[in-house]
């Protein structure tokens, strides 16, 4: 097995992400439930930007009985005994917020042979699965890196995570720079702005303007540091910054018209 300790924080996160989404599979129908948000764009889509959380959409599953199972697993010997297996343990976990829409734990990461605690949380949203999932295995090139073995997860495709994200770009009351990162990589995966529903064309506006107000120095203090340190170079400079927000509002101003 590989050394963990050689990873980054980053990778170690991700390295939970993976194991909890496994622990997951095997006490939760993967029919009612789709991987969304960085999650489903690094494992699914070919994202450089790893994901500081794991968010879910759920359908046909009680709050107290994903509340059973997600505890069941943040406080099982043999989910820690993975974890130790790859250096990692659990300092603590919560769950904070816990209604009939949204229910979500928080967990503090521990690496062995380090003082790092790493924070990251998983979340449930229970608002409906009214777009087309898809049952797929996560990138292999991503479980390969980490030794793990084959990880079949229902997400969302290109095109459901496209819209999610322009929605995400006119609903949020704070905009974040990664929507905005996200959003383009999906473009250039071959999302189409011309398939956006009715009811997304509404929001463009907001979205374009959400969008064009997102600085450079926004990014960097936001997203510069979650991407894969290889790439990080390019994407360090105000230009390209600009020439992405604008390719993206220039292929969705469209559809307002």
């Amino acid at each position: 097995m590989k050394e963990t300790n050689d990873f980054s924080p980053r990778r170690h996160v991700e390295l939970f992400h993976l194991l909890f989404l496994a622990q997951l599979g095997q006490k939760l129908d993967k029919r009612h439930y789709a991987l969304k948000g960085g999650c489903n764009l690094r494992f699914f889509h070919k994202s450089i930007r790893y994901s500081e959380d794991i968010d879910l959409d759920l359908q046909d599953i009680p709050a107290e009985k994903t509340a059973a199972v997600a505890d069941a697993i943040l406080s099982s010997r043999s989910f820690a005994d993975i974890l130790r297996a790859y250096g990692l343990a659990i300092a603590r976990w919560s769950k904070p917020k816990q209604t009939e829409t949204t229910q979500r734990w928080k967990v503090a990461l521990a690496v062995t042979d380090s003082d790092m605690i790493l924070p990251t949380k998983v979340e449930f949203s229970r608002r409906g699965m009214v777009m087309e999932t898809r049952f797929a295995a996560v990138d292999p090139l991503i479980i390969q890196s980490y030794h793990l073995s084959p990880l079949l997860v229902s997400h969302y495709a290109a095109q459901e995570a496209f819209e999610q994200k322009i929605a995400a770009l006119a609903d949020r009351r704070e905009t974040q720079a990664r929507d905005v990162f996200d959003a383009s990589h999906l473009l250039n995966s071959g999302a189409d702005p011309a398939r956006f529903p009715p009811i997304l064309r509404e929001r463009l506006p907001r979205a374009i303007e959400n969008a064009l107000s997102v600085t450079f120095p926004v990014f960097k203090s936001q997203v510069l540091s979650f991407l894969h340190p290889d790439q990080r170079q390019p994407y360090d400079s105000a230009e390209v910054w600009q020439d992405l927000v604008l390719g993206l509002v220039g292929r969705i101003e469209g559809e307002t018209r």
